[in-house]
């Protein structure tokens, strides 16, 4: 369950069951293997746009002399962390998993710009080397970094025949910045036409108005909630635990789906966003307080599958069903788990649809 603080952030409330990630790496054949590329290779990579760097990456922030020290690592034969790199199972491409300042302060030393308008030169480094870019070493010194290996380790899924391991895999590897959540994630790596759609669908009004959180969250926890009630209103019947893992797999199949298809997805979630405020008004999931996942996923996906068979006035109805004991348990305690999920929506149907 979410639970809405005092000052309207929204947080994951302990009586939401929690999800045990490694259930979910049993579901795969995950291989990795280690690459030894020249410090050259990674370059050419680079500047071939074959490295990819997801777009929730932390933007570059090394310093000159950081940098510096790193470039010299190489020369000087420092052993160097080793970079974890996705291979998509449909492109050449690898998504950088970790390892962005390394490999982006290489491209920046070949390129010989630090930063617009600045030219990269060593930085707080032995003398020898003080003051030069890539093109002001000596050859033997141009030779020995090009020639020197960054450890990378590639990781690609080999089944089920799809990329949904990669979710995991960032979870777990990626270090930079603060910790991404769940939604975060499915962003960098499931970005596209479905996406879209649901930060179109996250800034509906009346939306916002159900919630009670008139800005988008900065976490996507509130673009999470819709996807958690798409996923629930088309594929409940293949609900399975845990929610994270659920939630990925139809974020995957919303990425692939046709435009006209996402319009109508976005059309029945307004539709029934704009009905449930008409009839119940500001925040009528915050039960007890706090803003109740449970009644909000039930609710709103039963609107979105059965708008037209709705009661034409349900407030009654609405309080009647808040009262339930039933409702009550299962909108409380492990509300993901499969029996507890279909008891809520059974109840709401039972509730608020017509006979």
């Amino acid at each position: 369950m979410l639970a809405n603080t005092e000052d309207n952030d929204l947080i994951i409330d302990p009586t939401e069951s929690t999800d045990d990630d490694s259930e979910e790496y049993a579901r795969y054949e995950i291989a990795s293997h280690p690459a030894d590329f020249t410090v050259r290779v990674l370059y050419d990579k680079w500047k071939a746009g074959q490295l990819v760097i997801p777009d929730f990456q932390r933007r570059y922030v090394w310093s000159l002399p950081q940098a510096s020290r790193f470039v010299e690592s190489f020369l000087l034969g420092l052993p160097i962390p080793q970079v974890f790199l996705y291979k998509e199972r449909s492109s050449p491409k690898l998504l950088v998993v970790d390892g962005q300042q390394r490999l982006a302060t290489i491209a920046k030393f070949y390129d010989g710009q630090f930063t617009e308008g600045r030219k990269f030169r060593l930085n707080g480094v032995a003398s020898q080397w003080k003051g030069k870019s890539y093109e002001d070493l000596s050859e033997d010194d141009r030779y020995h970094l090009d020639d020197s290996t960054l450890r990378s380790t590639i990781i690609q899924q080999l089944q089920p025949d799809d990329n949904t391991s990669i979710y995991q895999i960032f979870e777990r590897l990626n270090t930079a910045g603060t910790q991404l959540n769940a939604m975060e994630i499915r962003k960098a790596i499931l970005s596209g036409r479905g996406y879209h759609t649901l930060e179109k669908i996250n800034a509906d009004s009346n939306w916002r108005e159900l919630i009670g959180k008139p800005e988008p969250d900065k976490r996507l926890k509130d673009i999470e909630l819709v996807l958690r009630i798409l996923a629930l209103a088309h594929r409940q019947d293949e609900y399975s635990e845990p929610m994270k893992h659920f939630l990925t797999q139809y974020m995957e199949i919303l990425s692939n789906e046709s435009q006209d298809e996402l319009n109508g997805i976005e059309i029945r979630f307004k539709n029934a966003c704009r009905t449930i405020y008409q009839q119940l008004g500001k925040k009528p999931f915050h039960l007890r307080g706090p803003l109740n996942l449970a009644a909000l996923d039930s609710v709103v996906s039963t609107a979105i599958n059965s708008h037209d068979s709705l009661k034409d006035n349900f407030e009654a109805d609405f309080d009647a069903l808040k009262k339930n004991g039933e409702f009550i348990t299962s909108t409380t305690t492990d509300t993901s788990k499969i029996g507890v999920l279909k008891t809520r929506f059974e109840l709401v149907r039972s509730f608020l649809l017509k006979s």
